[in-house]
């Protein structure tokens, strides 16, 4: 699957190995600013040519050549890749890192970062995760007791969001929709940017054992 990386930099060309490798392996990398500028982005100028409102960005990848203990100019981008739920990836270690405990991974290198932007691309969001299944429980609190474990997992594909629900066992379809309702709901309070919202019902009573809604 081909992704589309915003990789930033905390200075001129600690992204060039990098982006070659990501271009190299057939992946589409994206800027927000325009070569040799650091202020204003490219959003800021025209909200149609930032990478995060016209592109469907899969991952972002943040390369930092040096120990800084706070963000630099070039690296602006983080904070709206952050705001929209969008994966980070850190190249260039954890020691100082303001990105520390936002980032989904973390490399102590700022080359080879191909494999790990792919795997942050297709990681589940944690916190988007927690707050659907969150939901789940308290709309079916009786279901541990009947030996099921319901459980949900969110994540990114194409600039919207899948919730894949699984340990629900038998449920009526009313009951589904009233479970995707409440879910779409909740996820929307953390996550207002995402394009769409898909929610699947493992097990449900449709042809397919699947009952689907999306927003």
């Amino acid at each position: 699957m081909t992704l589309k990386v915003m990789v930033l930099e905390s200075e001129r060309d600690a992204a060039y190995e990098a982006t070659r490798e990501l271009e190299h392996a057939g992946h589409t990398v994206l800027s927000c600013h325009d070569e040799g500028t650091v202020f204003p982005c490219r959003g800021l100028l025209n909200a149609n040519d930032c990478p995060l409102h016209s592109r469907d960005i899969d991952v972002t990848l943040v390369v930092r050549r040096q120990t800084r203990p706070q963000p630099t100019p070039r690296e602006d981008g983080v904070r709206c890749a952050l705001a929209q739920r969008v994966p980070v990836v850190v190249a260039g270690g954890r020691v100082m890192s303001p990105y520390d405990t936002y980032a989904t991974m973390t490399l102590d290198r700022t080359y080879d970062v191909v494999d790990a932007c792919e795997q942050a691309a297709h990681a589940p969001i944690l916190a988007l995760s927690t707050r659907a299944t969150e939901v789940l429980h308290k709309m079916l609190p009786h279901a541990a007791e009947a030996g099921t474990a319901p459980h949900a997992t969110v994540n990114r594909v194409a600039g919207g969001l899948r919730v894949s629900i699984e340990g629900v066992g038998h449920m009526t379809t009313h009951n589904c929709s009233r479970i995707a309702v409440r879910i779409l709901a909740a996820l929307r309070e953390i996550d207002p940017f995402a394009r769409g919202i898909d929610v699947v019902i493992a097990g449900a009573p449709t042809a397919g054992g699947q009952s689907r809604a999306g927003a």
